[in-house]
């Protein structure tokens, strides 16, 4: 009798690993935040997460930085292996790193604007994913038109644009700057500080340390906004005098800041943005110009020095409006995915509140997913530095719009032709001295058809 219920047993074993492993899958993801601190330390803590909860199902996780093919950089491969993928029909990934930036070289790439609604799977029909994401990113339209006019996964990424001092260069320079309420002369003073100091003890030493992949246009966004007390009328997309002369005005303001040379250092156009930040961090520069996600990019790469740099609160001209920043999703599924359920469960583990509390603290950044950070999850006594620039943040601007526009839109309007790269270009060549602010204002006013 116990040799009759030991070989049922053994067979129900034999039976159980047999249909385990004959529904074993592979979820093939091409991942991001490689290199990036505890970034990938959470990347790594879903894998496994989710091969824990799905026995039988591994998980190919490749980041995209290491991946193969053509580009000048990897967001650039990663665009040209999706459209490999949809011109061939063979879907290699199933879960693809897809923030806004891949998402317009795709359709650049493709023509095609909307390319997503026919080839990514739209979350908004996924189960529980509406009521995972905070309020405002489902009801502000201006979510969904950054990505195709739907929703492709978790907005599990939030980040502030902000300036990061060394205050090792502060103390050399003799400059003691405001970390919050900076205004715009406070800023242009610095910049004139720094230049004595450069001209007495010849030295080289620039005001904003640059690189190829600056993202110089989130603080004059800042600086524009700063001079209007209606939040509503700075984040709408359409044109009015009044916008186009405060636009002007802060072109007008990078000019002043020409005067004080090096604004910006020489090599910044073929600067590779980790060198650049390493760079940074051993005293090169006075400011760099970023977002709050490079408290991990700086653990990643120099966490002996991530102290040197502090987050700093952008320069305004009447009084701050709003922050620059973002809330974005990072990773897509693709719609003909052979692996798609598995794929979509594995996207939907960054909605869970414990996955967005996490975030917060592994990264110091704000996140779109609902759950116990409806409120600041650090307003306590023992927080660093990062910790308490994002609270302050969120405690003082957590009413008012948050927006990246990148692109002058803002003023202008929808579908103006200047591009994010050309005008992050413009603006630094005024920074440098090479084109005054009315010229700049005239060739966009002469490409643009005004009412």
């Amino acid at each position: 009798m116990k040799r009759n219920c030991f070989r049922v047993g053994v067979f129900c074993c034999v039976l159980l690993v047999s249909v385990v492993w004959a529904n074993a899958a592979q979820v093939n993801w091409l991942a991001h935040w490689k290199g990036e601190g505890k970034r990938e330390q959470l990347v790594d803590e879903i894998k496994k997460n989710y091969e824990f909860l799905h026995p039988g199902t591994t998980v190919n996780l490749v980041y995209d930085v290491d991946l193969q093919g053509e580009g000048s950089y990897y967001k650039m491969k990663v665009a040209n292996k999706i459209v490999e993928m949809i011109k061939t029909g063979k879907i290699e990934w199933d879960l693809v790193m897809c923030d806004i930036a891949v998402y317009k070289h795709v359709a650049d790439l493709l023509g095609d604007p909307l390319w997503g609604q026919e080839h990514l799977v739209d979350f908004s029909t996924v189960p529980d994913f509406l009521e995972s994401q905070k309020g405002f990113i489902i009801k502000t339209p201006f979510f969904k038109e950054k990505i195709g006019e739907m929703f492709v996964g978790p907005y599990i990424e939030g980040y502030v644009f902000c300036l990061w001092s060394t205050p090792q260069i502060e103390e050399k320079v003799g400059i003691k700057i405001k970390q919050r309420g900076m205004t715009v002369d406070d800023f242009i003073g610095y910049a004139r500080k720094l230049s004595e100091y450069n001209r007495q003890h010849r030295t080289n030493i620039p005001f904003l340390y640059i690189n190829s992949l600056n993202r110089i246009e989130a603080l004059f966004e800042y600086i524009f906004k700063s001079q209007f007390s209606d939040p509503q009328i700075v984040i709408e997309e359409k044109y009015t005098v009044e916008k186009a002369e405060a636009f002007l005005a802060t072109l007008q303001i990078f000019e002043e800041l020409s005067r004080y040379q090096p604004l910006v250092n020489a090599d910044w156009r073929t600067l590779d943005w980790k060198e650049c930040q390493k760079a940074f961090l051993a005293g090169k520069g006075l400011f760099l110009p970023g977002g709050t996600y490079m408290y991990n990019q700086f653990q990643g790469h120099s966490p002996q020095v991530v102290d040197n740099a502090l987050p700093i609160e952008q320069p305004y001209v009447k009084q701050p409006n709003g922050l620059v920043g973002l809330f974005a999703h990072a990773f897509a599924v693709m719609k003909e995915s052979p692996n798609r359920d598995a794929a979509i469960d594995l996207s939907m583990m960054w909605s869970q509140p414990e996955t967005a509390e996490k975030w917060v603290e592994y990264t110091r950044n704000p996140t779109g997913i609902r759950g116990n950070l409806s409120t600041p999850a650090f307003d306590r006594n023992d927080l660093d530095v990062y910790g308490r620039f994002l609270v302050d943040m969120e405690k003082q601007y957590s009413s008012l719009p948050i927006r990246n526009f990148r692109a002058p839109t803002y003023v202008f309007g929808k579908n103006i032709p200047v591009t994010d790269e050309e005008f992050r270009t413009n603006l630094v060549l005024i920074l440098e001295g090479q084109l005054k602010a009315k010229d700049y204002y005239q060739t966009i006013v002469s490409q643009v058809k005004l009412p």
